[in-house]
């Protein structure tokens, strides 16, 4: 059997329950939930809080939904606590599905509520996950800078717990990099932290992470060792870091013999895995049973589990596509396909390549180098601080040349202090003067675009309709040749179809619903006259601005429209929510999505007039798609 890479478990900072809790107890607050009133918030995030903490444990799906509901009802409540714990929340779930994009996105969203609440503490924690997320995408320099600083503010609290914590994924960074001496001796330092906190998460993962460097040396028996304790500390902690530890240990057992051991293991995390809709260690526990089945000579059986990897792989996570693509490459040369051998081979080779190459290596030492310098330098400045060899006379000289170097270097930073604040000034007025720009030309086409609908409607449409009437009122006072009678009627079925034609663009430009009677009655409209189309309306009967209004009208046509014409989708899902001072509306299919990046770099018109709209009125827009798996667009507005 190959030598696999086995990916070490990183750590990620979440408040989770201690042991699991029965399902009687989630039902229990199912129950009380439900019977809470809609005005009681503040009781509803408690008893969402505590169905987290009882999900998150071994099911990630419901904790999703709960995650989800702490967003809504912090966010129409403006609780600014609640709602950077649930963007948090949202973090871990998708983190752990292998959605790194939304992961990243509302982990971006909790440090964004976090430094608003000047809760530094609650802010490393997320920067920690957000160092991870860097780290499986391979951005190894961004990953290690955020390590380092974080281990930096962790060492100035005391914070020992989350020294072991950040020690542990330093080592976990440091292996994928290829340096294995760096990582285990990283991870011993972290072991011997957490087994001083008590922190048995911790304890366990660096555990596995152990387990991992012994395999990989070809020590089995050690990795048995380190695996088995964090198996017995992990089965009721966290069913997701059991599962990984599940694979590891496996190997282990793999590798001295016991193969129905280790295939039992590997089937357990698959139905964790599954059960749990962890795409990252779906990814993981495929490939490991694939390798068992290419040892076993069942090839078809591995290349079939290889495709089915594909499809449901989050292609973002560099290091599992490069370790899928060489399990399909191996499946493909015992099955004598060359060119898919060739295929993957290539694939594998420009991922690695790409990822791991000398400059991403100097890029980490460097880092690292430079914490432990500064840290040493720290250490020195301690020590000379603590020699008593003042002497007045040369202290009072020294005071005299501080005062007056202090009074040059004051003056120098206030200059350049000016200079800067004068630079960024001139930078946000050329912003607001685009913004402006922007908005003054978005307002002259709503106004042309009303204008014209006006026109329309009541000058050339009313013009249609009398002559339609005198036409028709000609056919009844005149006699017309049998063989003219069907002319006129076709030319007045032509007139009807003229002017439903009309009032159709009329109406497309500038729909009388939302003058009237506002945006859910508007795209309520929309959306009932379109195809495939369903809408649903959430919060209060209210008109927010007109071009708040205007442009959200504008933006979901424009998202519509781009769905029916290219997602090829069955269903098509607009969602309006309307709270006292925001204006929050996603529109998501199920089509083919596509690749976001390239879609906006290519220079289509469609997503930059969207954002252009947005970035206007001081709005939001997150884009969440990837090919084969639909699209959802998220726009919202404060008025």
């Amino acid at each position: 059997m190959r030598h696999l890479l086995i990916i070490p478990v990183l750590l990620i900072a979440f408040n989770c329950a201690k042991s699991q809790e029965s399902p009687s107890k989630a039902d229990s607050l199912k129950n009380v939930l439900s019977k809470t009133g809609g005005d009681n918030s503040a009781d509803q995030l408690s008893i969402l809080r505590q169905l987290y903490d009882i999900y998150i444990i071994d099911n990630l799906p419901a904790a999703l939904s709960v995650a989800y509901s702490q967003y809504h009802i912090s966010g129409k409540t403006g609780a600014a606590a609640e709602m950077a714990e649930a963007e948090s929340n949202l973090g871990y779930i998708y983190y752990n599905q292998g959605k790194n994009d939304s992961s990243l996105f509302f982990y971006n969203k909790a440090l964004e509520s976090l430094k608003v609440l000047s809760d530094k503490k609650k802010e490393a924690d997320v920067m920690n996950n957000i160092g991870n997320i860097f780290r499986v995408t391979a951005q190894y320099d961004t990953a290690m800078t955020i390590y380092t600083n974080l281990l930096k503010y962790y060492e100035s609290v005391n914070d020992m717990a989350k020294q072991g914590k950040l020690l542990s994924n330093i080592g976990s960074l440091y292996y994928t990099a290829g340096n294995q001496e760096k990582a285990k001796e990283y991870t011993l330092q972290s072991l011997a932290i957490q087994r001083k906190t008590s922190d048995k998460r911790g304890t366990a993962v660096s555990l596995v992470n152990l387990s991992v460097f012994a395999l990989n040396k070809g020590d089995y028996t050690e990795g048995i060792k380190y695996g088995d304790e964090a198996l017995t500390l992990l089965k009721d902690i966290d069913k997701n870091y059991y599962a990984a530890a599940l694979i590891r240990v496996g190997y282990c057992y793999y590798q001295i013999g016991k193969k129905e051991k280790a295939v039992e293991y590997t089937r357990t995390a698959i139905d964790i895995y599954k059960e749990n809709n962890n795409v990252r260690g779906m990814m993981e526990a495929y490939r490991q049973q694939g390798d068992y089945l290419i040892e076993s000579g069942r090839y078809a059986d591995a290349r079939k589990l290889g495709k089915e990897a594909l499809q449901v792989a989050d292609t973002t996570n560099r290091l599992d596509m490069r370790l899928l693509f060489d399990m399909l490459k191996r499946s493909a040369i015992m099955l004598n396909i060359p060119d898919e051998a060739i295929f993957y081979s290539q694939e594998q080779i420009r991922m690695k390549e790409a990822d791991l190459n000398q400059e991403w290596a100097g890029k980490i030492s460097e880092i690292d180098t430079k914490y432990n310098t500064e840290k040493k330098e720290l250490e020195i400045a301690a020590l000379k601080a603590e020699k008593k060899t003042k002497n007045i006379v040369l202290l009072s000289l020294l005071m005299l040349l501080a005062t007056g170097a202090g009074t040059g270097y004051f003056i120098y930073k206030n200059q350049k202090q000016k200079h800067l604040l004068a630079a960024q000034r001139i930078k946000e007025l050329e912003q607001e003067k685009q913004i402006t720009a922007t908005q003054a030309i978005l307002e002259g086409e709503t106004t042309e675009r009303a204008r014209i609908s006006r026109d329309l409607h009541d000058g050339l449409g009313g013009m249609l309709s009398v002559a339609k009437l005198k036409i028709a009122t000609m056919r009844g006072n005149l006699t017309i040749p049998e063989e003219n009678v069907a002319h006129l009627n076709s030319a007045i079925e032509m007139l009807d179809t003229s002017i439903k034609e009309l009032r159709r663009v009329a109406h497309n430009l500038m729909p009388e619903s939302l003058l009237k009677y506002g945006l859910n009655a508007a795209l309520a409209d929309f959306c009932r006259s379109t195809d495939k189309v369903t809408y649903h309306f959430f919060g209060t009967e209210r008109r927010p601005e007109e071009k708040t209004e205007v442009a959200t009208y504008r933006i979901v046509n424009e998202l519509v429209n781009n769905s029916l014409r290219h997602s090829e989708a069955e269903n098509i899902n607009v969602q309006l929510i309307l709270d006292s001072n925001r204006v929050h509306v996603i529109v998501e299919d199920d089509g083919k999505g596509f690749d976001a990046s390239k879609a906006e770099s290519d220079g289509g018109n469609g997503l930059k007039n969207i954002r252009t709209r947005v970035t206007s009125l001081g709005g939001k827009i997150e884009l969440i798609t990837a090919p084969g798996k639909g699209t959802e667009v998220n726009v919202e507005f404060n008025n």
